[in-house]
């Protein structure tokens, strides 16, 4: 269904205007104003056409007016695409009903059952507007109601031409049976739109509430330990007189919890924005030594405390093309993973070779390793429960997830190999600079 309707441009229209910057019950109501426009395009000209065919009173004064509906209707798309919302739907509702009331009045009067639309054209506010636009729905409805009650009980027959195809009651009867199927299938048609994008509200907000839920669980859990461990240190040096043995380790304390907690939240930071799609990439020509080192210096006292030694290989002019502030990310939570889940006194790998356009990075370790249910939950992109380091220490969960996002978003990619007690190795892919 997809495919068919990209082949034919459908899918397009029916988007023009949607941005990331929309939220989603807007995008619905602009998505369901594209389809009301279209539906009314398609059946203007449809209508052309037949009119002719069958040869219906004043039919060079209809087409004129179909013509004007459809250039109207088609201004109501521009205006979306331009992000004219309200203007699009004001025009809309009031193009709508312009040629029936026309069809009606110079054409086929209450025959053939055209007026019947008035009944589809009263409910199509409430899933144009808001509730805030609560003034153009009672308007529309309330107007719209009015036309089909006064040409229902007030209206004449119209007045066919004897020898024309109109002039047979049967295909009187037909147009009747049309507009009535017409108008049953153009409400459940925008009904189950509607439908469906209110499953996709739903959706959206149980999403939301979970990493609402999660978001509160990280401040609250994961934030809570390293800034009671900053308190308690700084009570202690600021309520008795230290030796200076013990202050270096009051002081090493203190940056071990500082660097956790803003690794913390640097990491809930770029996946909430991540997940508002509000993370924009900056690339450049980066030097991937001195990004390794950079990252390597924020880590070292926690490397250093748990006797972690650094294996390196990394050429010296080796250039990558990515964020600066993305990839530093990247790597600063997969080294600070590899410290944390590696048995005291072992050894974190981290190697890098040119593979054609791309930077093969690799970052391994020999510790506690991951399950498949975890390797799995990372590659679809879920959240999972935090685990503890050898030492026990906590992280968020996310600081993978982030990673992917992040490379992702500067045209790499991530892979991760990994068994349970035998360590983890992390394979990324970055696009490189060649070097003439």
């Amino acid at each position: 269904m997809k495919f068919v309707l990209n082949q034919i441009g459908l899918r397009f229209l029916l988007n023009l205007g949607i941005n990331n910057q929309l939220d989603l019950q807007t995008s619905v109501r602009v998505q369901l104003a594209n389809l009301v426009a279209i539906l009314g395009i398609f059946s203007n000209i449809q209508y052309s056409i037949l009119f002719l065919i069958v040869g219906a009173p004043n039919v060079r004064i209809m087409n004129i007016i179909h013509l004007f509906v459809i250039v109207s209707l088609s201004c109501a798309l521009f205006l979306n695409l331009k992000a004219k919302y309200s203007i699009a739907r004001i025009v809309l509702i009031f193009t709508i009903s312009v040629p029936l009331v026309f069809v009606s009045l110079i054409s086929f009067g209450n025959s053939c059952g055209f007026y019947y639309y008035f009944l589809v054209f009263a409910l199509a506010p409430f899933v144009l507007f808001s509730y805030e636009e609560k003034f153009w729905i009672l308007f529309v409805f309330v107007l719209n109601n009015l036309f089909y009650i006064w040409f229902e009980f007030f209206g004449t027959p119209g007045n066919f031409i004897e020898g024309t195809l109109l002039y047979d009651p049967f295909v009187q009867e037909l147009f009747r049976i049309n507009s009535v199927v017409s108008c049953i299938f153009f409400v459940a048609l925008i009904m189950f739109y509607f439908l469906r994008n209110t499953n996709r509200i739903q959706k959206e907000m149980i999403r939301t509430n979970e990493h609402k839920d999660r978001i509160f669980s990280i401040l609250a859990h994961d934030l809570k330990g390293p800034i009671g461990t900053m308190n308690s240190f700084l009570g202690y040096l600021t309520e008795s007189v230290t030796e200076k043995e013990e202050l270096l380790i009051a002081l090493k304390e203190l940056k071990k919890s500082t660097n956790q907690s803003f690794l913390v939240l640097e990491n809930l930071l770029d996946w909430v924005r991540n997940e508002s799609k509000n993370i924009t990439s900056q690339l450049e020509s980066l030097n991937l030594h001195h990004v390794i080192d950079n990252a390597k210096e924020i880590l070292e006292l926690q490397a250093t405390d748990k006797g972690i030694q650094w294996q390196v290989q990394i050429p010296n002019q080796m250039q990558v093309y990515c964020d600066e502030r993305m990839i530093s990310t990247v790597i600063r939570n997969l080294l600070s993973n590899a410290i944390k889940f590696s048995h005291p006194n072992g050894s974190v790998s981290i190697e890098a070779k040119q593979n054609g356009n791309y930077v093969e990075l690799c970052i391994s370790d020999l510790g506690i390793g991951m399950t498949v249910d975890q390797i799995k939950q990372i590659d679809e992109g879920k959240p999972f429960p935090t685990s503890f380091g050898t030492q026990g220490e906590k992280g968020t969960g996310l600081g993978l997830l982030v990673c992917m996002e992040m490379l992702k978003n500067q045209g790499g990619r991530m892979q991760i190999k990994s068994r349970v007690h035998q360590g983890t190795k992390i394979l990324i892919q970055l696009p490189s600079v060649v070097l003439n």
